[in-house]
This record gives structure tokens, C-alpha cells and sequence, in this order.
């Protein structure tokens, strides 16, 4: 029973893929199952962040839930990009010296403080962490986010989608320390990194101390 259901959500899974957004029914017709049982797997790859739901007005009728994939759901499927994105690095550093992969890299990390400063701007650090915890989450790095006695907050990362690049050029994992600080305007530490063994990035983050 559990191959079974294994299956099922596998070609559900790929059904998505290759469709990008279906209903139920029409997932239901495509596998020749019940469309109860269809949402039941829905139900499990929702709860587990590999698809989304959007709801979609008719013509005629009450609005339908419409399902994709997430970020999640896609990274079910084999990836090349990321070793892609390391050995063009390498190509870089090879022409270019290794610090012209540090200035690419110093780059890309202005660039995401100029698209995300807007929504840091004029906001408590509470509703700051909270953004923050979004954007990380959104971006495939099942973070979690608490406040201890204290009053400092711990930003917790389980898994990191730049780790094959972190692997080779550490300085990114500085980057985004830096990118932190400047969107938080706050005091960040880095007390734990996958890159340099842990099992999580735990960043803690307290109010500016001014002098």
C-alpha cells in the first residue's frame, strides 16, 4: 500500500511537470483514479511544500482550485544547474583570477539588497525577521525563525540551495551574512554553517547597539 501511494504521488508529481497546472479532475481523469483519492495525494504533497494551489474564477460555475509545482516540487526532478553554476564560476576564476569570482559574487549580493530594500524599509526588527524568514523559505531553505528570553532572534536554516557553490567559494556564505546585516540594519552573527560541517546555518540577530 505505502509503494502504492509512493507511486501515485510520483506521477502526480509528474503529471505537473509536464502539464504545469491542472485540477483535480483533470489530474483524477489522467491517472484513472477516484478524484477523492486524487485529493487525498494532493492534500500529502501540499502539507509537504511540493505543490501550490491557486484558486481560479469560471465562466460558469463555483472557482476551482488549480494545482503546479513549487520551488520544492520541482527540485524532485534531476538538476544539472547547480554544478553548472560552479564550474562556470571555476571558467570565470581560471580566466579571470579568483577575485573576479569574489566582485561576481560582492555583486549579485548588491543587487538582492537593491531588490528587496523596499520591503525592509521603515519596519520594526520583528516585522523584519519576519520578511526575512519569508524570502529564505521561498527560496528553498526550510528555515525556522524564534525569539529567545533575551529578546535575540535565531534564523535557522535546514537546507541551503547554494551549498555546491558555498562548497567551493566560502565567500558567498559571507555575502549573504553581509546582505543580512544591511536589510536588517542589525547586529548578525553566523554561529553555526553546513559548509563548515554543522547540521544548520543558525544566524542570531539582535537590535544595533549604538554607542
Amino acid at each position: 500500500m505505502d509503494y502504492q501511494s509512493s507511486s501515485t504521488k510520483q506521477e502526480l508529481l509528474k503529471l505537473l511537470k509536464l502539464k504545469k497546472r491542472l485540477t483535480a479532475s483533470e489530474l483524477a481523469k489522467r491517472l484513472e483514479i477516484s478524484e477523492m483519492a486524487v485529493r487525498r495525494h494532493l492534500h500529502t504533497l501540499q502539507r509537504d511544500g511540493l505543490i501550490r494551489t491557486t484558486l481560479v474564477r469560471q465562466a460558469m460555475g463555483r472557482p476551482t482550485n488549480v494545482y503546479e509545482l513549487s520551488e520544492k516540487g520541482e527540485e524532485q526532478f534531476p538538476q544539472h544547474y547547480k554544478q553548472l553554476a560552479v564550474e562556470l564560476l571555476k571558467e570565470l576564476e581560471a580566466v579571470a583570477g579568483k577575485e573576479m569570482v569574489v566582485a561576481l559574487l560582492q555583486a549579485r549580493t548588491e543587487r538582492m539588497k537593491e531588490r528587496y530594500a523596499r520591503d525592509f524599509q521603515e519596519k520594526t526588527l520583528e516585522e523584519k525577521m519576519k520578511k526575512l524568514f519569508e524570502l529564505q523559505n521561498e527560496q528553498g531553505y526550510m528555515t525556522q525563525l524564534r525569539k529567545d528570553e533575551q529578546g535575540v532572534y535565531h534564523l535557522i536554516a535546514h537546507h541551503c540551495p547554494i551549498s555546491e557553490i558555498a562548497k567551493q567559494y566560502r565567500s558567498i556564505c559571507s555575502c549573504e551574512l553581509q546582505l543580512f546585516k544591511q536589510l536588517l540594519n542589525s547586529e548578525v552573527a553566523l554561529q553555526a554553517c553546513m559548509t563548515e560541517g554543522d547540521d544548520v546555518c543558525h544566524y542570531q540577530i539582535k537590535e544595533q547597539t549604538h554607542k
